[in-house]
């Protein structure tokens, strides 16, 4: 299978949107494929050492929405934890804080510049809300293959950050957010630190996260807390 739909972009954006799973297929015949089913929108990610790949899809008509950039942890011997602020905590998210979850994400995300907020052709607020919708369900939809970690004070949550276990070796936190409210606290930090610790309790041997380049305030904390910069990869769309 060259592409496969992307559900939640579909429905989020009102067109039928692909992102590609062949690492090897060429422009030509991913755009043929899309076609076929009728696809609107295509997202194909390309590591950033393969530049004859990108040229190709560059000429194929391929436009630049965004750069990833991946941080990778080794585990063992993690360094003792901070203890948290006065007032916040730190537990396991229930599917019943799935609707808190998502109020920190529209407040957390509000004027993220992802790959979405990058396309003139995609609506601004259906962009931010892609990324509410993503932290909601996967706060509903919690396992323990996909935990979710949250830091709560007085008056609810107020962090949040979502895992998920990408083999026997590796967990990856996808995604996070703290309420502008309780920023300056370390809460982010701290989140970081705790889902290290879980990883590392469940006998995981590294963390991987990822974020847009230009979002230096995650990677400082990265940095902090032991994580190196392990790769890198182009996000590319085009419209069909």
């Amino acid at each position: 299978m060259t592409i496969e739909v992307n559900v939640l972009e579909t429905k989020r954006f009102g067109i039928l949107a692909a992102h590609v799973i062949d690492s090897t297929a060429s422009p030509e015949t991913i755009d043929s494929a899309a076609r076929n089913k009728g696809v609107k929108m295509l997202t194909v990610r390309i590591p950033a050492p393969d530049l004859p790949r990108v040229h190709a899809f560059e000429a194929a008509g391929y436009l630049l929405m965004d750069t990833l950039v991946y941080y990778t942890r080794k585990l063992g011997e993690l360094p003792p934890r901070s203890p948290p602020p006065n007032g916040i905590s730190f537990r396991h998210a229930a599917s019943e804080d799935a609707d808190q979850v998502a109020n920190v994400a529209q407040a957390g995300f509000a004027g993220y510049m992802g790959h979405y907020h990058a396309d003139p052709r995609l609506d601004l607020g259906a962009a931010d809300a892609a990324y509410v919708e993503w932290a909601e369900t996967s706060t509903a939809r919690i396992s323990s293959a996909a935990p979710v970690l949250v830091a709560e004070n007085g008056d609810g949550i107020v962090g949040f950050l979502t895992l998920r276990s990408n083999n026997s070796e590796e967990m990856e936190i996808v995604l996070n957010a703290v309420e502008p409210a309780s920023h300056g606290q370390g809460i982010y930090g701290m989140l970081v630190g705790e889902a290290l610790a879980l990883a590392e309790s469940r006998g995981f041997s590294r963390v991987v996260t990822s974020t847009q380049i230009n979002n230096y305030t995650v990677q400082r904390v990265w940095s902090q807390l032991g994580f190196y910069h392990s790769r890198s990869l182009y996000t590319f769309h085009k419209w069909l």
